[in-house]
Formats: C-alpha cells, structure tokens, sequence
C-alpha cells in the first residue's frame, strides 16, 4: 500500500502548521516547506507528537523561498525521494502588505506577487506530473482579497487574484 502524501508550502506557523497537523492526524505522511527552520521545526515536532511509534519516515522538511523556483523544485524533489509519490499540494506559503498603492515601495509589491503568486506556480509546475499520476489534488490557500479589491492592499489582492485565476485556469 502506497503511503498517502501531502505537501505544504508555508508550514512554520497558523494555518499551514494547522494543515500539517490535520494531515498528520489523517494519515498522512507530510513534506513541510517554510523559510523559518525554527517554525518549521516546531511544527514537525507537533505532527511527530501525533504519530503512531509504529509509523516511520512520516515527516520531512525542508527549508526553503517558495519565490525560487528552484527551492520548490528541491521540495518536491526531496519529498518524491522520500515516498515516491505526491497525493496533495497545498500552496499555503503566502505574505500580506498594508499600504496605499501612491506611496508603496515597489519591491514590497513584487516581493507578495512573487511569494503569493509564483510560489503557487514554482511549487505547482514540480509537483504537477506527480500529482496527475496518482489524481490527486492541489489546493492554493487564498484571500477573500482574492475575489473582491481591498482598500489598501493592491498588492496583496492582485497577488491573490493571479493565484486563483492560475489555481481555476
């Protein structure tokens, strides 16, 4: 029997580590992708709690920018290593900004798009062939910013609108 597998991108705190934890309680073996080593550690060691001693090689992280595409490509290398096969990708990784759109600096602006949006891409485009073999799902973790514009959020509704459109398309 085939190990069932998700990933998750954005794992070191909130919602991903509270969808590393679910998975894990499901069964689940999990690959959690984060920039924080810290965070994702401690969320490791939450899903290690809830393991049966008689289940092994559940866990696997890896410390990684979801806005490189190569750190995706890693992730899903290392974790199809480590099974052999990708059940599910959750593209949770994602950041916000609070700014008007006049005085924004611009790099704050590509630095959502390439984290929320691109991170979705990069992780997506690696784990697609995988995902397909076994038709499994992807799931992109998003924003009620990405169906309605918010005051004060160009860049954090754009990034969220790309990604669903990507996610639909």
């Amino acid at each position: 029997m085939t190990q069932r597998v998700a990933l998750i991108t954005g794992a070191s705190s909130g919602i991903g580590r509270a969808l590393a934890i679910e998975a894990t309680k499901r069964g689940y073996a999990v690959g959690l992708m984060a920039r924080s080593s810290e965070g994702i550690n401690e969320t490791a060691k939450a899903c290690e709690a809830l393991i049966n001693n008689t289940l092994t090689n559940q866990i696997h992280t890896c410390i990684g920018d979801v806005s490189v595409e190569a750190d995706c490509k890693r992730f899903v290398d290392e974790s199809l290593a480590k099974w052999g096969n990708i059940d599910v990708l959750i593209n949770n990784a994602g950041i916000s900004m609070r700014s008007m759109f006049e005085t924004v600096d611009l790099n704050v602006l590509k630095q959502v798009m390439d984290i929320n949006f691109w991170g979705t891409v990069y992780a997506t485009h690696a784990a697609l062939p995988h995902i397909k073999k076994v038709k499994g799902g992807i799931i992109g973790i998003s924003s009620i910013a990405g169906y309605r514009g918010l005051p004060v959020r160009t860049g954090y509704s754009a990034s969220k609108f790309a990604m669903n459109g990507f996610l639909e398309a």
